[in-house]
Order: structure tokens, then sequence, then C-alpha cells
């Protein structure tokens, strides 16, 4: 008989479950952040906020199990967070003693889910410098919620040292009733009308991301990261697209790297992830847990297209797969028809996101490729973060080098038809290449292009 207490997982943390227990040693799953304060701490009242937010937030109180019917998570009625305190002061070089102590922080994967997975250090370097360092696996919390939690943590730490209670709104549900409506909401028609949307967008064959060593083994991802830029000039010609277009920075982004793609893999048909929080109602407002949802966005483009054709057609079907967005891109992954393919995901080899933050800039993927951006004044800060068992740093430099020359051409002429790029695009490959690729190139896989694309 099942507990009552009991509840599904839902979404990502099914995959995150079975991660688990296939391998345990794996860090892959931790989401570690780290805040410093130039300041002395009050560490008695660094403890009640972190209980403060334990006792708020359910996400934080989450025990896993496997049962008969399945992995279930239940919320312990409490549980109490360890706050250890690691003095550094005494040590050589307290900053890089501190820099050693978080890799292996970060290198350190949860055993066992049972126990709820969160763990939070303070590390003081000097009397007026204090590092707090939370580590948690995905399974509990995504991104979104990260940022919740430091601002909820600060702003509770600062009342309970003044001596006052913390000003946080209410929490209008909790997790465990999230979870529990969206697993009765998959039984609706609405339900059943968006997984018919997502098998026909994702109808096979399904295209292959013909970039750098496809077949490399899939045992191990060591994750690289390329930082870049668009200066403030470029930056502002494609603000002005963007508005001339009626599109987002993140819609014109994402359709400029879908040509630079398509340009080095030389197909026509591309498959992008596009991480969506899953925050879709104000239940979850202010709400730790894993919410997070990847949403897979097929753009077609052929070479008689302009690059003002690529953008309508991205915003289209961008359009439609937020309007889609609530359907369990895990459950939509057991009625797909797709290759299997062990340590790869099925669906997409690459993601991409233009928000007002990066992630980590050593966040894990098993994606061969994830290209963050954000607005960072009067210019873009970009991130290219590559599995180096896939592709060499030299390919990455190639693929960064091609996506820049786009955004130059773009910017100047977005009437630019795709094939009058292939010459200007192979020119600005050849100028980055500053190690050799072996006998392996960009685009090695390519076959013929298929042809036009649907509109």
């Amino acid at each position: 008989m099942e507990d009552p207490d009991d509840f599904e997982l839902w979404n990502g943390q099914r995959g995150l479950w079975l991660q688990h227990q296939m391998d345990e040693s794996r860090a892959d799953a931790n989401l570690p952040n780290w805040y410093h304060l130039h300041e002395a701490v009050d560490l008695d009242a660094l403890r009640r906020a972190v209980g403060f937010l334990t006792d708020r937030h359910q996400a934080l109180r989450l025990s896993f199990r496997d049962t008969p019917d399945g992995p279930r998570q239940r919320v312990l009625p409490y549980h109490e967070l360890d706050v250890p305190l690691v003095d550094l002061s005494a040590a050589a070089d307290p900053d890089a003693e501190l820099e050693r102590r978080i890799r292996v922080e970060n290198a350190t994967a949860f055993e066992e889910l049972a126990t709820p997975p969160v763990r939070f250090k303070v590390f003081r370097l000097s009397q007026d410098h204090h590092c707090l360092y939370l580590n948690v696996h995905h399974i509990v919390m995504d991104g979104t919620s990260m940022g919740i939690y430091l601002r909820e943590l600060l702003l509770s730490y600062r009342a309970f040292a003044a001596g006052e209670e913390p000003a946080t709104a209410p929490l209008t549900s909790d997790y465990a009733a999230f979870v529990r409506s969206r697993s009765r909401w998959l039984s609706s028609e609405r339900s059943k009308a968006m997984e018919a949307y997502w098998l026909e967008q994702l109808a096979g064959p399904l295209p292959r991301l013909r970039i750098g060593d496809h077949d490399a083994p899939t045992d191990d991802v060591v994750n690289e990261t390329l930082e870049f830029g668009v200066e403030a000039a470029t930056a502002a010609a494609l603000a002005a697209l963007a508005t001339e277009l009626r599109v987002t920075p993140h819609i014109l982004l994402l359709s400029a790297y879908a040509v630079a793609l398509r340009d080095i893999g030389g197909d026509d048909d591309l498959v992008v992830c596009v991480p969506f929080s899953g925050r879709d109602s104000a239940e979850v407002e202010g709400m730790l847990g894993t919410f997070v949802n990847p949403l897979s966005v097929r753009i077609r483009a052929a070479g008689t297209d302009a690059f003002a054709d690529v953008v309508r057609r991205t915003k289209a079907v961008s359009i439609g797969a937020y309007a889609h967005s609530r359907y369990p891109f895990t459950l939509l992954l057991e009625k797909l028809d797709t290759e299997a393919r062990p340590g790869r995901n099925p669906v997409f080899s690459t993601s991409f996101q233009f928000a007002d933050f990066l992630p980590p800039a050593r966040q894990t993927s098993q994606l061969d490729l994830c290209l963050f951006g954000k607005p960072d004044g009067d210019g873009m800060r970009l991130r290219l973060n590559y599995n180096s068992r896939r592709l060499s740093k030299s390919e990455a430099e190639e693929v960064r080098s091609t996506f820049l020359a786009v955004l130059g051409q773009v910017a100047a002429d977005p009437a630019v038809v795709l094939d009058a790029l292939a010459e200007p695009l192979a020119l600005a490959r050849r100028s980055a290449r500053t190690t050799s690729v072996g006998r392996r190139r960009l685009g090695a896989l390519s076959s013929a292009r298929p042809g036009t694309p649907n509109t």
C-alpha cells in the first residue's frame, strides 16, 4: 500500500534520480553557489536564517526513496541543516585555500538522497571576510531557486542580526501541492493537446548536430568554457534590428546561432534546447524546487533564405514552444521515436539562452555546446560551454568566431541571404584556427542539404 505522504517525482527529477541510481559517484547534478561577505559574520544569526529557510521551503526537506511503485519523494516535517564554520584565516594564502576547498566541495557527490541533499558551510578568510557556500543536488533546486534562496538568506540574516523577524512574503502554495496538481493535470485534455503538438514538432527523423566528434565515448564529460563579448556598436545595431523585426534579443541571437551552426555543419534542420524556468503560474512564485523544463526549438533554414526570414521562423516556433511549455520533457522522451544514444540527449546536442544572468562558468552539461549570453553595459557578454571530449578548443573557437561573424554580417545587412554568408563565415573560421584539429574538421560529418524548410 502506497504511503500517503509519498508523491511522485516531477519532470526533470525523474532523470536525475535515474542518473543517481546508475552512478552515485558523479557530481554532475550538484548545483553549487557561494557568496562573499566582506564583513564580520554573526554566526548565530546566520544559522537561524538557514534554519528559517529550511522550515519555509519544502524543497530543502525533500527525502527520496525507491518503492515497488517507482521512486517517490516526501517532505520531512523537520530537518536541521548543519552550518559548520571552516576557519582558513591561518592559511598561508586563504584565497587559494578557499579555491581549493570549493573545487573539492563542488566535486563531492551526494552519496544518498534519503537525507535532504543540501550542504552549507561558512569559510572564514579573515575577521572581516567570509564566504557562504551552498551546494544542493539539482533534484531539489534549479538555478532560479538558487537565486531566490540567496536573496532570502541575506534578507533573513540581516533581520536576525538586527534582532528582527524576516519580512519574507508568505508562500501561496508548497512544492508537494505543486507536484500533485501537475501530476493530475497530465490526464487533462490540455495536456493531451500539448503532447500532440510536441509529437508533431519532433517527428522523426530528428536532425543530428554535425559538429566535432559526434561518436566520441559518452562515459566521460569534460566541460570547458570560452568567454567572449560583443562590442557596443554591434550590440546597438543588433538591438535596433530586433526592434525593427519585432523580436526579443533572445530570438535574434538564437537565429544567428542557428545560422552559424547551419553553416558549420551543413544541416538545414536543427533542434536547439532553450531552457525554460517552468514557473508558469503564480503559485510557484518565490518557491524553491525543480521546475525547469527544456524546450525543443526546431529551426529550419535554406540557403535562399534571408536572415530576416530565419528570424521570423524562429519567432514562430519559439512562441509555439512557450505556449506548450507545461508538458514535461522527460515524459515526451518516452513517447518519441528516437535513436537510443547512451549518455546523449536524443533530441538535441546544443542549447542557447540569453537572459539577465550567466550560469556558473564550469556548469556541467551532457550537451556538446551550450551558448549563454547576457547584456553587459552597452555590449553583451557570452559564454560558450563545450564538451572537450567531443570538440577541441580550436573547434570551439571556430564556433565562437562563426557566431560573431554572423552577428557582424546581419547587423550590417539583415536582408543578406544565407548562401552569401558562406565565404565570410569560412574566412572567420580560418582566421580563428590557433591549433590543429587533426584529421577531423568542423562539419566533416555533413552531407548534402536535404532541401528547403517547411514554412
